[in-house]
């Protein structure tokens, strides 16, 4: 039984209610009711009919917009689910009941909240607190023991919380992804970053430096991490600003070997994190390195001198020994082209301050490098500096204690890029600067919650690359942040309408075996399906709890 519509000769349209049957094999339809003509029915007797019938027959699902109470708000039901799927993989809870039951807050749900918004839009905590309604929270004062909701101050003190239990926090991740996805950690890339804050106050950590950005005199924290093929932090350790890279080196190592107990270990860093005592400690940890090595720095070494052989397209090398290592001289025709173009751009750059006679750094960094002068007061071109420059085109060392096979040494080496894409992941993806925070407890707190973010982050991905789901880190956040619902509200019903979902929204959501929502589906069964209550309950009772003790 269906409605129909029909057109008589003079093009006026009636309504009838219509049934199909079948007869002597052919198909037919009989007239059950005849509504009349369109154009004399008004659209709210059709509304009244739709609404008895919806009524009578008690259909599910129905939603009466014209009845909406308020305008709804969106809010999001995919992070929060996503979150609480990633926790319950790495075991939070287990490692988060052991708190301190005198902490007045829950710290794991605390801690969910902020990831959930590093992944899909990071702000302060004060931007996460006003927007908690959007995560399906409720905003309450500190004051209020009775209320039911988070409080901005709990955010602050989560951040205390997780400071002191860093190193514990950790080793936990470590053990938990080691287990969760069967892995073994054989290859370790290693690198410094600088985090920036929106502050000229220093302190035993904040320090005055010259950051990775190339700016000076910025208020800063040095960063050091370890991670393994997989981009999966190992490590970190937080430095003050205005510590040299190359001194971080030793606690990473003590941290592989006393810490996580690991065995044999390939270390691959760049050139200016392996001074010779840093080979030495790694060494003594019986541990291999794979590490660059300044051509123009080589002493007693002829880099020119020799045959050269092609290891892949462009890419040639010659070995020798250079202070008991394996030394690879590496010659690539793509970095030539660039250092020669970075060099043009530099003396073109040095020319331009000649004419204006701008010359006032005291840093030779940069395209000063390509001036000279007896007096500090007549510049002029340094030809002999070019010449000089111009012949290492393209060329570049890797030193290694390794047994590895030429091709092997230089594919490691340049995986190197890993851990360059963690830290910008780590520092613009996910936000880690600047910081606003100024306590040496409250920025080690940061870090800490933005390194539990990018494991979160990098562990979806890994299961996206497992199951050959392209993705990018920009569109897992737009598929994330797109997973929206509004919660309508009726006389009588109440209901909860999702947005639209992309594929890759919907592949994200099978692939954590997360239930799909319907379109439209009533409240209650939306809130119990994707396990959304209990937030605030939980808080409730955790509050009613203490209360009592």
């Amino acid at each position: 039984m269906y409605v129909r519509t029909v057109k008589n000769n003079q093009g006026k349209e009636y309504l009838r209610i219509v049934e199909s049957y079948r007869e002597n094999g052919k198909n037919k339809q009989k007239i059950i009711a005849n509504l009349g003509r369109i154009d004399t029915i008004s659209r709210k007797e059709v509304e009244n009919i739709v609404d008895k019938l919806v009524q009578i027959y008690d259909i599910k699902g129905y939603v009466n917009l014209n009845s909406v109470e308020e305008a709804p708000d969106k809010k999001n039901y995919g992070v929060k689910v996503i979150v609480d799927k990633l926790f319950e993989r790495y075991e939070m809870d287990k490692f988060f009941e052991k708190m301190d039951k005198k902490i007045r807050f829950d710290v794991e749900d605390l801690l969910k909240i902020m990831v959930m918004n590093r992944i899909i839009e990071p702000k302060s905590k004060l931007g996460i607190f006003n927007d908690l309604d959007y995560y399906g929270f409720k905003r309450i004062d500190e004051a209020e023991t009775d209320g039911e909701g988070i409080a901005l101050q709990w955010m602050y003190r989560t951040l205390d919380v997780l400071a002191q239990k860093k190193e514990e926090l950790e080793k936990h991740l470590y053990r938990q992804r080691i287990s969760l996805f069967n892995s073994v950690v054989d290859l370790v890339f290693y690198d410094v970053t600088t985090l920036a804050f929106e502050t000229q106050q220093t302190n035993e950590l904040l320090q005055m430096g010259y950051s990775k950005d190339k700016k000076f005199n910025e208020s800063q924290v040095v960063l050091g991490m370890s991670i393994d093929r997989d981009r999966m932090p190992v490590s970190f350790d937080i430095y003050p600003g205005n510590t040299f890279e190359g001194h971080t080196f030793k606690d990473t190592i003590e941290t592989m070997k006393k810490r996580y107990q690991l065995g044999k270990v390939i270390v691959v860093s760049d050139r200016g994190m392996m001074s010779k005592t840093n080979m030495e400690i790694v060494e003594n940890s019986d541990y291999k390195f794979i590490v660059g090595k300044s051509i123009k720095q080589l002493k007693k070494a002829d880099i020119f001198d020799g045959e050269f052989t092609e290891i892949s397209k462009g890419i040639e090398y010659r070995e020798i020994e250079y202070e008991g290592k394996r030394l690879l001289i590496i010659h690539s025709k793509e970095r030539a082209e660039k250092d020669r173009k970075d060099r043009t751009r530099l003396i073109e750059k040095a020319k331009k301050m000649l004419k204006d006679g701008n010359i006032e750094s005291k840093s030779k960094r940069g395209a000063k490098k390509y001036l000279k002068t007896k007096n500090e007061v007549d510049y002029t071109l340094d030809i002999e500096k070019i010449e000089k420059d111009e012949k290492y085109d393209g060329y570049y060392g890797i030193i290694t204690n390794t047994q590895l096979n030429p091709k092997q040494i230089l594919e490691q080496y340049h995986t190197l890029w890993k851990v360059e894409e963690s830290f910008r992941t780590l520092k613009n993806y996910l936000e880690t600067r600047p910081i606003f925070h100024w306590t040496q407890k409250r920025i080690k707190g940061h870090i800490v919650m933005s390194f539990v973010s990018y494991i979160m982050q990098r562990t979806l991905e890994l299961e996206l690359e497992r199951n050959n789901i392209e993705y990018s880190h920009e569109k897992i956040r737009e598929a994330i942040k797109n997973m929206e619902y509004i919660d309508i509200k009726t006389n009588e019903q109440h209901f909860a309408i999702r947005t639209n979902m992309n594929v890759l929204a919907q592949k994200i959501l099978k692939i954590l075996n997360i239930p799909i929502p319907k379109v439209v589906t009533p409240y209650e069964e939306f809130i119990e399906k994707l396990k959304l209550q209990g937030q605030n309950e939980k808080i409730k009772r955790l509050e009613r709890s203490k209360a009592k003790t």
